[in-house]
């Protein structure tokens, strides 16, 4: 089932390929620690935020059976083409179906499901004019391209389980292959036809890193390995006739004997032995197949205890045993590196790539708001 949903929520994905979020326009180019801004159009799950969150559930009356109830018969109308209650239904049949089999349904409120409906609605309006515009340009959907795209998607999984999985999801082969069709034209027609056009200079990437500094600060790092000594718990069965007194009494020998264990590993590193040997032999952690290398990381990233000891250390030195709820652990600095800005050298070819995809968005979103007014938008919804 774990499977089948993702390959669900992959198609879903695809299908919206040429929907362009007409509600978020790119204004801002992140820094380098985060994923660079996507080609546009940015590819989206239909209705991603209907999943209730913890506190919402059962909190919700059960008036969701048909959440798109609301909905009028004419939904839209761009131009002369009308955008039906029919045509919602069948965007959000595959989400009710799923979210009925995961009885997350009757959960929903009704205003998150308006303003889903609504920005899926965009999303479609959206998708309809890029359509014409890149039809213009003689980008029109091709089947065979579409077919390629879809029996990459689901390679791997058996015929009958994707029949299966198709079928509970209320949607087709052909439909699904239909909307991938309009999203490579939609695609295609944007990476050949505007990208091109667009150009970043170096000199306008820098300006960004000059005016932008802080999002280019990196913070101390530093890479440590290592030894983990859990602490033993006492048997069940036998704590069952122990008094409060006992087991405590039983609960800090367990704590002591770890602790002379990791003292005793300690000496021996202290004497010459090699940490990655003592590691993988004694450590209680996964990383002890690593000799307890831990990798780069910075500080949040680790227990409260385990961060002030490690980043209080010299490269090559070692943590006296340190306790996190873990166990105890010893710890060898091995790399330290100091916080600063990255340079622009360093960042200058994602900044380039990150201005390039926001200048393409803000030309897509212009070029969807000039078309809203020439084919008269009109939306019957509140």
């Amino acid at each position: 089932m774990k499977k089948e949903l993702c390959l669900m929520s992959a198609l879903l994905v695809l299908c919206s390929a040429g929907c362009i979020n007409t509600t978020e326009k790119a204004t801002t180019v992140a820094a380098p620690a985060v994923a660079p801004l996507p080609p546009a159009p940015a590819a989206k799950p239909v209705a991603t935020a209907l999943v209730a969150k913890p506190a919402e559930r059962n909190t919700v009356k059960n008036t969701n059976a048909d959440p798109l109830a609301f909905l009028p018969e004419i939904v839209a109308q761009v131009g002369g083409e009308k955008i039906t209650k029919s045509d919602m239904i069948a965007e959000f049949k595959p989400v009710i179906a799923m979210m009925k089999e995961s009885g997350q349904l009757d959960s929903i409120p009704d205003d998150v499901w308006k303003a889903e409906v609504k920005e899926r609605l965009d999303d479609l309006i959206a998708t309809k004019l890029l359509l014409k515009l890149a039809e213009t340009d003689g980008y029109k959907p091709d089947p065979v391209k579409a077919a390629e795209e879809f029996n990459k998607l689901t390679a791997q999984l058996p015929p009958e389980q994707l029949a299966e999985t198709l079928a509970k999801q209320g949607m087709t082969q052909e439909a699904i292959k239909g909307r991938i069709a309009m999203g490579l034209a939609i695609q295609e027609w944007i990476e050949e036809k505007v990208v091109p056009d667009i150009k970043v200079s170096d000199d306008d990437a820098e300006k960004f890193y000059r005016e932008n500094q802080e999002r280019f600060k990196k913070p101390e790092t530093i890479r440590a390995s290592h030894i983990l000594i859990k602490i033993g718990e006492t048997d069940p069965e036998k704590a069952k006739a122990m008094t409060a007194e006992q087991k405590k009494k039983a609960s800090d020998e367990l704590k002591q004997n770890a602790l002379k264990k990791a003292q005793d590993i300690l000496a021996r590193l202290k004497q010459g032995e090699d940490f990655a040997k003592l590691a993988t032999e004694n450590s209680a952690d996964p990383s002890k197949g690593k000799g307890g290398d831990l990798g780069i990381f910075e500080k949040g990233k680790m227990p409260e205890e385990f961060d002030s000891a490690a980043f209080s250390l010299k490269p090559g030195e070692l943590s006296d045993p340190v306790e996190t709820e873990s166990g105890y652990h010893i710890i060898k600095v091995t790399e330290k590196n100091e916080s600063g800005f990255m340079p622009f050298q360093e960042v200058k070819s994602f900044l380039v790539e990150g201005l390039k995809n926001q200048k393409t968005s803000e030309i897509i979103q212009d070029k969807l708001e000039t078309e809203k007014k020439n084919k008269k938008v009109e939306i019957f919804i509140n």
